[in-house]
């Protein structure tokens, strides 16, 4: 049973090229991805394996330009619910809130993920490129060495110090730069959030990855067995394993995955793996734990296939070998293996029909 959660915001790409409502899907579709890709990272930093979200689309052009309507669908576990008392787990409005396409609770969105982006491709600089960053009542305000300042929600802070939302975010922008294209706005009902103007997409454009990567990584290396509970049968994406009970997502080699993908080894649910892999925790500047953990293995040692279910087949001709069970008469025996064989399950011996 799941707890469901519900948010819908507008995204809006203006300028000459799309007056006609009509957008290059070549220039629509990578953005889209990565903006679902940025709630997707948001949800797993945030939540883990207690929710789900999903980003679904709908097309809806009224206006002189290109707009869809966003919708944010999150399910949290049945066993996540009481986490709701302890703020433990972020719903799919407050996801929204902190990467800015809605509106806060009091009207206005604060400074989410892109206008922070924003913020920093814009700021004045000279030699001012390490922040100092202190957080209190959920608040960090990031100083840099020319004395420029913000303060932004820590949420908000803990995703644009991860390199790959900021990739993705620079995606989401990159329309910006191709000519005709001269604003993005996210809209929620009649407030605009945000507007992203050309110049600004191109400072951002520009902005390093790994500009607010203030934290270190505490780095374990871990011998131990996991547990399959789902392979990727395509692509690159994370396996989900049980390791010491309980379930967690790992990055796997790439010549494993490889093998696996082209049906060179086998390895379904509760395949048994002997693993080297390494568990990285990234602490802030006064060592504490920010997010999950994230695990990677790095080889595989051991391979150790679940057991052959045994199948009915296998049961009923091993009841035709025995004659009888210890509790069934000879005639009851006979009377099954009789149905059995009318739907198919049992083969007659040599020389019967």
């Amino acid at each position: 049973m799941t707890m469901p959660g519900h948010v819908t915001t507008t995204i809006r790409y203006d300028g000459p090229a799309l007056a006609d409502h009509l957008m290059d899907v070549q220039d629509l579709a990578p953005a889209l991805l990565a903006l679902a890709d940025i709630v997707q990272l948001a949800n797993r930093k945030f939540n883990g394996d207690a929710a789900d979200i999903r980003v679904l689309v709908n097309a809806d052009v009224e206006q002189q330009c290109f707009q869809i309507e966003l919708s944010l669908v999150q399910s949290v576990f049945e066993q996540a619910k009481g986490f709701f008392a302890d703020e433990r787990v972020a719903t799919a409005k407050e996801i929204a809130e902190w990467i800015g396409i809605v509106a806060g609770a009091t009207g206005t969105a604060g400074l989410g993920l892109f206008k922070l982006i924003t913020w920093l491709a814009k700021r004045p600089k000279s030699d001012g490129t390490t922040f100092t960053v202190t957080t209190e009542n959920g608040v960090t305000t990031l100083i840099d060495g020319d004395g420029n300042h913000v303060s932004v929600n820590h949420h908000v802070y803990l995703l644009a110090s991860d390199p790959a939302v900021i990739e993705k975010a620079k995606r989401v922008v990159q329309p910006l730069q191709k000519p005709g294209y001269d604003t993005l706005q996210f809209v929620d009902g009649d407030s605009v959030v945000e507007t992203i103007d050309k110049a600004e997409a191109g400072l951002a454009a520009d902005l390093a990855p790994t500009v607010l990567d203030q934290s270190h990584e505490d780095i374990s290396s871990i011998r131990g067995h996991l547990r399959i509970k789902s392979a990727q049968y395509e692509g690159n994406a994370k396996w989900s394993v049980l390791w010491g009970g309980r379930a967690i997502d790992v990055s796997m080699p790439p010549d494993f995955v490889k093998a696996f993908q082209h049906n060179e080894l086998d390895a379904p649910p509760n395949t048994l793996l002997d693993v080297q892999m390494e568990q990285r925790v990234a602490l802030d500047d006064t060592g504490k734990a920010v997010g999950a953990p994230a695990y990677k293995v790095v080889q595989v040692h051991e391979i150790t296939l679940p057991p052959r279910p045994t199948t009915q087949v296998d049961w009923i001709t091993q009841s035709e070998a025995s004659g009888q069970s210890s509790q069934d008469s000879p005639a009851v025996t006979r009377r099954r293996v009789s149905r059995a064989r009318k739907i198919g399950l049992a083969k007659p011996k040599s020389g019967e029909s």
